[in-house]
């Protein structure tokens, strides 16, 4: 055994036993309120020391991207469950239940979805009146963090914007003539690429693909995972509570093609899947007077169309300041508990700048410092939203860290959004949140 491993193993072992009655984990500390979770990556439950923190610490984990629909199905045929079963298994070995994360979105999604197939599974070339592929050009990948931008529609393997680091998707299906393969023209100018137009697919097409998908990956999982973010992030963020229906969705490929009849046919495919699970709209900024206006209709107008939604998902990329306002999270809450039973936090860290929500234009924190003051704002802040999900324990079923620590935080260890540092070790604020005084 490498010296590196026994000291990893030495080290777990050293936390599990220090870790005992007198020292409950998070889990432990709210049993009695809800579970708490944490997305994790196949690396934390690979590592020993990581692992055993996870163990210790949470009853409910999350994979943060390889079940995303562009992740675990890049292509027509083609399936990524390596990642995915590493943590599910994880979870089964330790008896542990899952959220899974997710079934629709706009972004990391399985876009060959949008694109018509052949009888081989191979994306099918739009051709000009001489029978010629028609090319289209746009901008290459790889700006700020690898937030690309979406290629155009039709364009298969990509799924959009992810957390930077997070591997990209394979890429569009090996096609002669297509970019780097035989037959390609040269691309026009850097920062330019050529890529072949792909003839789009129906709207019936693209459900035969999207209910596959469903399909599969939640029988696959249906053992472990006990509720899904079925659709993420479908509305818009027009910041305007009075807007016609119609303006307060996301523009997606998705809705273009189906408007919102694709929301309630996925909850309806995931219901036939798995009818044991919670199913979850997802979605971030759900406190703000706009957007929890258009969550309220939307899931309202739906069920009564049919669409089994039992529960909403509201993603916790907060900061220290004025996002969320403790009265308008209070309010957003009541209102949800006017369609559904089960709501849950659902991708929880309060970062130190202005900045929150989705936002992937955000500072990743180089040069700020987590001063005194800033790291009492970030206690008073953890302190009051736990007070307000304590106050609705019969209805948040859980709570979910998005990451396990500062080191593995999409916003970056300098913003220090979680608690636990960047060497897996409990933060002034951790205890903040687990040692809170239980009201009679």
């Amino acid at each position: 055994m490498k010296k590196f491993t026994i000291i990893a193993l030495i080290a777990s072992i050293a936390l599990m036993s220090a870790c005992g009655p007198k020292d409950p984990g998070l889990k432990d500390a709210y049993k009695n309120y809800f579970k708490i979770g944490v997305a994790v990556t196949e690396r934390n439950v690979a590592d020993s020391l990581q692992a055993a923190l996870i163990l210790k610490e949470f009853n409910s984990v999350t994979a943060e991207n390889c079940m995303k629909p562009g992740e675990i199905h890049p292509q027509a045929g083609v399936w990524n469950f390596e990642k995915a079963d590493a943590i599910a298994n994880f979870c089964r070995e330790h008896g542990i239940k899952m959220r899974g994360h997710n079934l629709v979105w706009h972004s990391q999604f399985a876009t060959w979805m949008f694109t018509k197939h052949d009888e081989n599974g191979n994306p099918v070339v739009e051709l000009d009146e001489k029978g010629d592929t028609v090319w289209v050009e746009r901008p290459a990948f790889g700006r700020f963090g690898g937030f690309g931008g979406n290629p155009p529609a039709g364009f298969p393997g990509f799924g959009g914007q992810r957390p930077e680091g997070a591997q990209r998707p394979n890429g569009a299906a090996r096609q002669a003539g297509a970019p780097g393969f035989p037959g390609a023209p040269a691309a026009p100018a850097a920062q330019v690429t050529r890529t072949p137009k792909y003839v789009q697919a129906s709207k019936e097409e693209f459900y035969d693909s999207l209910r596959v998908h469903i399909n599969t990956v939640v029988n696959r999982y249906k053992d472990v995972i006990y509720c899904w973010d079925v659709v993420n992030e479908a509305m818009s963020d027009a910041n305007n509570p009075d807007a016609p229906y119609e303006d307060t969705f996301r523009k997606s490929q998705a809705y273009q093609l189906c408007g919102d009849e694709f929301i309630k046919n996925a909850f309806i495919w995931a219901h036939e899947a798995d009818p044991n699970a919670g199913l979850f709209y997802n979605d971030y900024s759900a406190w703000t007077p706009a957007k929890r206006t258009y969550i309220y209709n939307m899931v309202k107008k739906l069920q009564s169309e049919g669409a089994p939604i039992t529960g909403i998902g509201m993603q916790g990329h907060y900061n220290i300041f004025d996002n969320p306002t403790l009265e308008d999270f209070e309010t957003a809450i009541k209102m949800y508990l006017e369609l559904v039973d089960d709501l849950q936090i659902t991708e929880f860290d309060i970062r130190i700048n202005e900045e929150a929500g989705g936002g992937l234009q955000f500072s990743r924190g180089e040069g700020q410092v987590y001063t005194e003051e800033i790291q009492k704002q970030q206690e008073q802040k953890y302190a009051d939203l736990f007070e307000i999900m304590r106050k609705y324990k019969k209805n948040i079923s859980c709570v979910t860290f998005w990451n396990l620590s500062d080191r593995d935080s999409w916003l970056g260890a300098n913003n220090y959004p979680l608690l636990f540092d960047s060497e897996y070790q409990r933060k002034p604020v951790y205890y903040t949140v687990r040692d809170f005084k239980k009201k009679k």
